[in-house]
């Protein structure tokens, strides 16, 4: 379109420059109609030339639109790469993230399971261990024979032990606790013919012990320092016993009956006396205790008894 408007000022120039010299070489009338024309032609060109600069402006101008437009083109292109760039690398890096933290929750998971094995494993080892060690003290701490006899020595710890033991014969069936020294710690039983029961005993040092036995038929004894079942509340029995109750601290009242030829004596600890009598017997007695905690009462009767606890 600028050339066309281009070219058409030209032509309209040169028409221009002739009609006026035509119309300054001859003055009539028709010089008057040529000099009208000629201006008209240079409306013309003035137009046209307008127009083609106005035109040229455009071009130009839509040209640096194209170069400006191109460029931010470019530019957006530049920084979307980088930014598509940025997003990949990070991405890579979260995935790079994530796959580190599963391998290692994946080791903690594999070293916990390996650590609950082993402690099960420890566990499971110590158990066996200590069931090896209390059959050993069990073994060591079961006798036998018959007629009179010295045991051999046995280990004992502080606290207590109960005596489980059990004779067939018609004569005295006496057991003594000696230390390793011989001497007499405890009378454990004196009676006479068969007999079945058991003894508590205070142990106050951890030593070697021995059992002194007189009897005239076969005989057993197990000692054991392990707490059997606890209970509480009333318990009951016939001939020597011991049991294990659980009782509050405060006042306790005890309420003890027995039915029987012979002693009947109860203690707790194998220290506080409840009952003391011999014969039949119904009675009841308060004594402090000083702590919540399992006792052991330890009962010497030759009939049926029971004690209540409240």
């Amino acid at each position: 379109m600028g050339m066309f408007f281009g070219f058409t000022s030209l032509i309209a120039l040169f028409v221009f420059i002739i009609l006026a010299l035509i119309s300054l070489v001859k003055k009539n009338g028709k010089a008057k109609k040529n000099f009208v024309i000629a201006g008209i032609c240079a409306v013309i060109f003035i137009v046209a030339v307008s127009t083609s600069g106005a035109g040229d402006t455009t071009q130009t101008a839509s040209t640096d639109d194209k170069a400006v437009k191109k460029e931010a083109s470019k530019k957006v292109t530049k920084e979307e790469k980088a930014k598509a760039k940025d997003e990949a690398k990070q991405k890579a890096a979260a995935e790079q993230k994530a796959k580190e933290e599963a391998k290692a929750k994946a080791e903690a998971k594999q070293k916990a399971k390996a650590a609950a094995e082993a402690k099960k494993k420890a566990e499971a080892a110590a158990k066996a261990k200590a069931a090896a060690a209390a059959k050993r003290k069990a073994d060591a701490l079961k006798m036998s024979g018959t007629g009179d006899t010295a045991t051999k020595q046995f280990e004992l710890e502080p606290g207590f032990v109960v005596f489980q033991a059990k004779h067939s014969g018609s004569e005295n069936f006496i057991v003594k606790l000696l230390d390793e020294n011989g001497n007499d710690v405890d009378l454990l039983v004196n009676a006479i013919g068969s007999y079945q029961g058991k003894r508590l005993v205070a142990i106050p040092d951890g030593g070697k012990y021995m059992l002194n036995v007189k009897a005239n038929g076969p005989w057993t004894i197990q000692g054991s320092q392990e707490i059997p079942k606890k209970e509480k509340g009333t318990i009951s029995g016939s001939g020597d016993d011991v049991r294990f109750v659980q009782m509050d601290s405060g006042a306790r009242t005890f309420t003890l009956s027995h039915s029987g030829s012979e002693n009947f004596i109860v203690k707790i600890n194998d220290s506080v006396l409840l009952a003391n009598e011999i014969g039949n017997y119904h009675g009841s007695t308060v004594e402090n205790i000083p702590e919540d905690s399992v006792y052991a009462i330890g009962i010497q009767a030759n009939g049926p008894w029971k004690i209540n606890i409240k």
